[in-house]
């Protein structure tokens, strides 16, 4: 059963409400045929634990809502290219599917991941930092964070446990990558229970429920 998720629906041009809309990253896959690195909807049992990853998907949700926002701050860690060996950039490549392929100017879209940062913690670290670096990226003091559903409850709880964005006065709205898609053509949202159905979201949500708790309990160790 195939879960690529349809790409070609128009989008609605809208004013910027956002400083930044953060598209949370993913992990991709080394296609050796085109030599080069997809995104996935779900990654094979011997790739990453037969886990839903929805890379592709959150391209083309950032895509339809860059309109929202001044900028696009793309996160993520890295992958290592089995052929070369050498350390990919999940950030850079997810920007690069974002603006090669979806349309959205190569000025809006900023890939701002690190190898040490393959993980949700390390992405509000990243983000925070930006900020930091970038004064006027934040204006308007209100940031989203783009997510897939079964990311959301856990990167909200990193996100509203780090200081910062309370300090500094930033307002985080959250949106999900399903709702995003399903708001623009009802295929997305058969698309997205489809997906929802499968033996790997099982996997996802109880690993999802599993780190949430080790969060809690100050016991969470964060994997790639």
């Amino acid at each position: 059963m195939s879960f690529n998720v349809p790409s070609n629906i128009d989008r609605n041009e809208k004013e910027p409400k956002y400083d930044a809309i953060v598209v949370l990253g993913a992990v991709m896959r080394w296609n050796a045929e085109n030599k080069q690195w997809d995104f996935p909807t779900i990654m094979e049992p011997e790739e990453y634990s037969g886990r839903i990853v929805m890379g592709k998907a959150r391209a083309i949700a950032a895509s339809h809502i860059q309109a929202d926002a001044e900028k696009l701050l793309v996160t993520g860690g890295s992958n290592i290219n089995p052929e070369t060996g050498e350390r990919a950039s999940r950030s850079q490549e997810l920007a690069r599917l974002i603006t090669t392929r979806y349309g959205v100017p190569p000025e809006k879209v900023i890939p701002m991941g690190t190898a040490s940062a393959s993980h949700t913690m390390g992405n509000v670290e990243n983000v925070i930092d930006y900020l930091e670096k970038n004064p006027s990226a934040s204006k308007r003091r209100r940031i989203a964070v783009l997510s897939p559903r079964f990311q959301f409850e856990r990167a909200k709880e990193m996100f509203d446990a780090n200081p910062y964005f309370k300090e500094k006065g930033i307002a985080i709205d959250w949106l999900i990558v399903e709702d995003v898609l399903a708001a623009r053509h009802p295929m997305y949202k058969k698309w997205a229970a489809a997906v929802d159905a499968t033996p790997e979201a099982a996997t996802n949500r109880a690993m999802e429920k599993e780190g949430l708790k080790a969060f809690r309990d100050k016991k969470y160790k964060p994997k790639s």
